[in-house]
């Protein structure tokens, strides 16, 4: 073997890692975030925006008499003005730790684990909101 073929294969390594790695920070982009925000003239209106709140962390054990458990931060996004949006959350904190609760570990294992369970959490928070609700979002998920 000669000194140049470990050269090269460590350049093809780092090749890809570096690939890899742009594609994995780039695939958590929504479409159109790298498009420049657009301006505001001053006699143009503005809508009102999308109001985000923070639940208090949610801990809750997992199923199946497992000694896991959750720690979740999420924020709920919701229409703009909504009259009951204290009560709402508090609604949404609390059947999310009632679903947690049914979770078991191995189904938050696996490549779409995590994203069926957020699928989950999204539908529920949405169905409680009843149409208010527009999105959860999940800040930190901790399972120890």
């Amino acid at each position: 073997m000669t000194q140049r073929q470990p050269k090269k294969l460590l350049g093809a390594l780092a090749g890809a890692l570096v690939a890899a790695a742009s594609g994995f920070a780039f695939g958590f982009l929504e479409p159109g975030a790298l498009q420049p925000a657009q301006s505001v003239t001053p006699n143009q209106t503005v809508t009102a925006r999308n109001e985000v709140r923070v639940l208090a962390p949610i801990i809750a054990n997992l199923a199946n008499g497992s000694d896991l458990s959750v720690r979740l931060e999420a924020a709920v996004v919701l229409k703009p003005d909504v009259a009951d949006a204290a009560e709402i959350c508090a609604k949404i904190s609390d059947d999310l730790v009632t679903f947690l609760k049914t979770v078991s570990i191995r189904e938050i294992e696996g490549p779409t684990g995590f994203q069926l369970l957020k699928n989950d959490l999204r539908t529920r928070a949405s169905r409680i909101g009843n149409g208010t609700t527009l999105d959860l979002l999940i800040l930190t998920f901790v399972v120890q």
